[in-house]
C-alpha cells in the first residue's frame, strides 16, 4: 500500500495562530489554493481510496485533491481534542499547554497522547489489512500526522511524538 497523508489547507484559525483542535473551521481562500497546489503535485498519482477527517477543512481539501473520488469519512482521523485550549491563541497557551498536552489532563478535556497513539495504530492496521494493494489518500490534521509518524518511526512507547512539521496543504508518503 502506498499511503499519502495530506495536512488540510489553511483556515482562518491557522492564519491567526489559534488552536483549532476539533473546532470545525472551513478553509480560507489561501487554504483552497494550497489544496489546488497539492492536487497539481499529486496529479500523476491515482488514488483508489480517499479518506478524510470529519472536519470540514479536511473534507474540503480532500474534495479539491480528488474531485472524482468518493471521500470516505473516518472519525479516527479527527484532530486531537485539545479541550479547554481550543480556540485560544497558541502564543498565550504555549507553556501551560505544553505541560498539559504531555501529561494526562483529561479533566481539561485533552485527549491523552496514549489514547491518540492507540487510535492511530488501530487505523493504520485496519488500512493495511483492508487496502493492502491500493494507493490511499488520507486528509487529516497536524496532530494526527505527528501521531502517524510516531507509529511508523518509533520503536518505543515513550509517548514522545515525532514531529513531521508539515505546513498546511503539504503531504508525506509511506509505503507499507
Amino acid at each position: 500500500m502506498d499511503l499519502y497523508i495530506v495536512r488540510h489547507g489553511e483556515t482562518g484559525y491557522n492564519r491567526m495562530d489559534l488552536l483549532q483542535g476539533r473546532i470545525d473551521i472551513p478553509l480560507n481562500q489561501n487554504g483552497i489554493e494550497q489544496a489546488k497546489q497539492t492536487k497539481k503535485k499529486l496529479e500523476n498519482v491515482t488514488f483508489e481510496v480517499v479518506i478524510s477527517s470529519p472536519l470540514s477543512r479536511a473534507i474540503e481539501t480532500a474534495k479539491i485533491i480528488a474531485p472524482d473520488k468518493e471521500v470516505l469519512i473516518d472519525n479516527r482521523l479527527i484532530e486531537r481534542n485539545l479541550g479547554e485550549y481550543e480556540g485560544k491563541p497558541r502564543r498565550i497557551c504555549n507553556f501551560e499547554l505544553y505541560d498539559d498536552l504531555l501529561g494526562n489532563h483529561t479533566e481539561k478535556g485533552i485527549e491523552t497522547i496514549l489514547d491518540l497513539i492507540v487510535r492511530v495504530r488501530k487505523l493504520i492496521l485496519e488500512l493495511k489489512e483492508k487496502y493492502s494493494d491500493s494507493t490511499v489518500l488520507l486528509v487529516t490534521h497536524g496532530g494526527l500526522i505527528n501521531a502517524i509518524s510516531y507509529c511508523f518511526n518509533s520503536n518505543s512507547d515513550d509517548e514522545n511524538l515525532k514531529q513531521v512539521d508539515l505546513e498546511n496543504g503539504e503531504f508525506v508518503k509511506y509505503h507499507l
